[in-house]
């Protein structure tokens, strides 16, 4: 017993803060847990909360799909989803230009209910491909749901490096 108690004497401070840091990598073990590696398996997590209340199909896609390609100035669209984002991807004629394709994707807002646009991101991916007579052109672009109600296009300006 005077063996302990001798020890516990000359090493006290350094107990106490072994114990402390003990603890501390308990309590930051159990938040990592928690936090960082949690139960879902998901990989969307929690974010897809209410999605079944705001169902979009394969009928709509193909519905809108329809409607797009209707379009003269169109050769192709295709839709898919990932998410709460709805992912259109429209290939037009060669002769098209970047203003005309901003306005034909533009309209295609119209073909999307309005629950679907108050709960599903849409990104538009356009695209012409280059001739003789025009430059061609791929562009992005999104409409949000809590964005301004139109498109918001990526800067597609082509800058010239000027070389000294």
């Amino acid at each position: 017993m005077k063996k302990i108690k001798k020890f516990w004497q000359e090493n006290s401070v350094l107990l106490v803060l072994l114990l402390i840091l003990i603890i501390c990598v308990i309590a930051i073990s159990v938040v990592v847990v928690t936090y960082f590696v949690g139960e879902s398996t998901d990989k969307y997590g929690d974010r897809l909360e209410g999605i079944e209340n705001h169902p979009f199909t394969n009928k709509d896609i193909e519905e809108i799909t329809a409607k797009i390609v209707e379009d003269e100035k169109i050769n192709e669209a295709k839709i898919e989803i990932s998410g709460k984002r709805i992912i259109i991807k429209i290939l037009f004629v060669d002769k098209v230009t970047l203003v005309e394709a901003q306005s034909k994707a533009l309209s295609t807002l119209e073909y999307f209910s309005e629950d679907t646009l108050g709960f599903y991101d849409l990104e538009y991916n356009l695209q012409a491909n280059a001739t003789d007579d025009s430059d061609g052109f791929t562009i992005t672009g999104s409409h949000n749901v809590n964005g301004s109600g139109g498109i918001v296009w990526n800067n597609n300006t082509v800058f010239e490096v000027e070389e000294e």
